[in-house]
């Protein structure tokens, strides 16, 4: 199978795609982070009272990008160009990404396949600032998830 989204083109300008779909299930406090340190985009909204921070990795993007298009022998562009391809097309998939699973999750929310707290619990802050899913697998105290097999 080929890499999903790897022909992508219009990256951040799907960010007010986002912002006004999340908009129209009444989120608020919509914003977007390009964290540069975690090599993430983060979005992050409240709704329903809820905080939630939802983070794409976009160097896993870009490392799956490179796997699936390596620089030949043959290639007529440099390593360094050929890794900058892959960053640009990792950040333009990267909120393709998150736009359509946004789109998704909040069609499933509209058609009443899930409610909002199932749909987006993973990403939701706990009171410690922890989201659920990182609480569930906390490194330092008991896992209330068995691991991944």
């Amino acid at each position: 199978m080929a890499l999903p989204y790897a022909s992508s083109t219009a990256g951040q300008a799907r960010e007010k795609e986002i912002r006004d779909t999340l908009r129209s299930v009444g989120a608020s406090a919509v914003g977007f982070m390009v964290d540069d340190d975690a090599d993430q985009i983060v979005a992050q909204f409240r709704l329903h009272g809820r905080e939630i921070t939802i983070p794409i990795n976009v160097g896993a993007y870009e490392a799956a990008w490179l796997r699936e298009n390596p620089r030949g022998s043959r290639s007529r562009t440099s390593e360094k160009d050929h890794k900058a391809k892959a960053r640009a097309q990792a950040e333009r998939a990267s909120w393709a990404i998150l736009a359509d699973w946004i789109k998704a999750t909040v069609a499933m929310m509209a058609a009443g396949f899930v409610d909002a707290d199932t749909a987006f619990l993973p990403h939701v802050r706990t009171p410690s600032g922890a989201r659920v899913i990182e609480a569930l697998a906390d490194k330092n105290g008991p896992k209330l998830l068995p691991p991944p097999t």
